[in-house]
């Protein structure tokens, strides 16, 4: 197939599904306003033409040509995030379209500026749209069936799997390590991924459990407010900051981790939860959208209620407090994600759904 993805080309995760379908054969390429390298794949900068002689068109007319352009080069047109590129349910018709929103796109993060009633309309208009609504998990895909009034065969899985030999437990990277336990966090510092959550469950912890260091790696506009609700509690030398990593970095900060914690208040999937697991690592995830997908409560992990400090503060401290169940937590999420979030299968995976998206649309003409 000749796939083209309209989508950020900086986000990891589109960077990694673009490669490994090129790697398998398939022509790739990915239109963004921040062009950046990836490997076997063209990307070119979102630029509608300037008017000239051969281009004597307003604004609109211009850019409706720029769009067309895609649809009849490529076989699919894949919406990654759903950002006004200028497409309408006319151009798309014009092509095979794929759409694959996200959580923020179907539900506003609180704490943050809810989308203009204008852009909510258009995401269900896209949605609506596209020959085939994608995706991560089935939990995600009731929530938008319910916002954009889909029925169940127009929606197809395109899962996002973890690399189970990049994300490989390092049994040696706790072997020099002081004594005591680790529960780590890596989420960003934005209110709907709840650090404040995780912040005020501290003190119950401490109570409970002797030495536990708690990381919290990243940044974001929560990360101030958290240091200095740290400091009110007389819990900072519990807290080891760390700033944002690059994601070749992640499997090593895991390795070191006994618990990681997801106190997430919306996800339309949990894509840190699988790395957690297939780093053997036990998941702690609020009970929300789609992480009972990722986290397979009492197996792999505890998923306590959104929003509630006493809550995640007890399921770590009963996972902190029992070595041979956190251990058999930690070996069934790595067999969980091989099983059923390994790479490999989930590339197939895509390739499965956007073939039968071409079909579709094939069919309707």
């Amino acid at each position: 197939m000749n796939i083209c993805f309209f989508a950020d080309a900086g986000n990891i995760h589109l960077q990694r599904i673009a490669s490994s379908l090129a790697w398998r054969g398939h022509v790739v390429h990915v239109v963004s306003h921040k062009p950046v390298d990836i490997p076997d794949v063209s990307v070119e900068r979102f630029a509608v033409p300037s008017p000239g002689l051969t281009r004597p068109y307003r604004w609109n007319g211009r850019l409706i040509r720029y769009l067309r352009n895609f649809t009849d080069r490529f076989d699919v047109v894949v919406l990654m995030f759903l950002n006004d590129w200028g497409f309408t349910p006319e151009i798309m018709t014009d092509g095979c379209f794929v759409t694959f929103p996200q959580g923020s796109d179907i539900v506003p993060p609180p704490g943050e500026n809810p989308p203009a009633l204008e852009l909510t309309s258009k995401r269900r208009e896209w949605l609506r749209a596209a020959d085939l609504v994608g995706v991560t998990c089935r939990r995600f895909a009731r929530i938008v069936g319910v916002f954009a009034s889909l029925d169940e065969s127009s929606i197809g899985s395109l899962p996002i799997g973890v690399d189970m030999k990049k994300f490989q437990p390092q049994r040696s990277a706790t072997a020099g390590r002081s004594a005591g336990f680790r529960v780590g966090y890596l989420k960003g510092f934005r209110e709907v991924y709840g650090p404040t959550v995780l912040v005020e469950s501290i003190p119950h912890v401490l109570k409970h459990v002797a030495n536990v260091t708690f990381e919290m790696v990243g940044d974001g506009p929560c990360l101030s407010r958290c240091k200095e609700m740290a400091a009110r509690l007389g819990i900072e030398a519990a807290i080891r900051w760390l700033p944002r990593q690059a994601h070749d970095a992640v499997p090593g900060i895991l390795s070191c981790w006994d618990v990681s914690v997801i106190p997430s208040h919306f996800e339309s999937f949990g894509v840190a939860a699988l790395e957690s697991s297939a780093m053997s690592v036990p998941v702690i995830a609020s009970n929300v959208g789609g992480l009972p997908d990722a986290v397979n409560d009492g197996r792999t992990g505890l998923l306590v209620e959104p929003g509630s400090p006493g809550d995640l503060g007890s399921a770590i401290v009963e996972i902190l407090g029992n070595s041979k169940r956190r251990r058999q937590m930690g070996e069934a999420g790595r067999d969980w994600v091989r099983q059923h979030y390994g790479w490999a299968s989930c590339i197939e995976q895509w390739e499965r759904t956007l073939q039968h998206a071409v079909e579709r649309s094939t069919a309707m003409v």
